[in-house]
């Protein structure tokens, strides 16, 4: 049980059906019941809030393990196929059966020659900038086939 749920215990004993309203909403069954139970008297509705807090209890995310970025990581043990297991997180690990993703190899890249032609070889054309220390292009030699018109205000 970490604090807010001791908090709320606390609350609880002022008016029941805030500690039932945080945690569960104010439209669901355990309200209507704790309301019921805090006319009937005032111990029933005490008693039905601390079970609820006790029933839904606030995780500790301080404990989960974090990664660089302050995030949660879920790990899965990987049994290889020498039988030793290893720890890896979730995020590495694609199932098997995975819905998502491609086997089919990836398509030649497309590249725009200067003259406005378009080639599909593979292979990068003097003046686009996917070559190896090839020099980004300058705005005017971007927007030279760009018959848009371009005012400076």
């Amino acid at each position: 049980m970490c604090s807010s749920d001791i908090f709320l215990g606390l609350i609880a004993i002022l008016f029941p059906p805030i500690a039932v309203w945080v945690k569960t909403g104010i439209c669901s069954a355990d309200s209507l019941i704790n309301l019921c139970l805090c006319m009937l008297g005032f111990v029933p509705g005490l008693l039905h809030a601390w079970y609820i807090i006790a029933k839904h209890p606030e995780y500790d995310y301080d404990s989960l393990p974090q990664d660089t970025e302050s995030g949660r990581v879920t790990y899965v043990i990987v049994t290889s196929p020498n039988g030793r297991k290893t720890r890896v997180p979730a995020s590495h690990v694609r199932p098997a059966n995975a819905p998502y993703g491609t086997t089919a190899p990836m398509a030649p890249p497309v590249h725009q020659d200067q003259n406005g032609t378009w080639s599909n070889d593979g292979a990068a054309t003097a003046g686009s900038s996917n070559g190896a220390g090839a020099v980004p292009p300058s705005y005017a030699e971007a927007v030279k086939g760009d018959h848009k018109v371009q005012s400076a205000h």
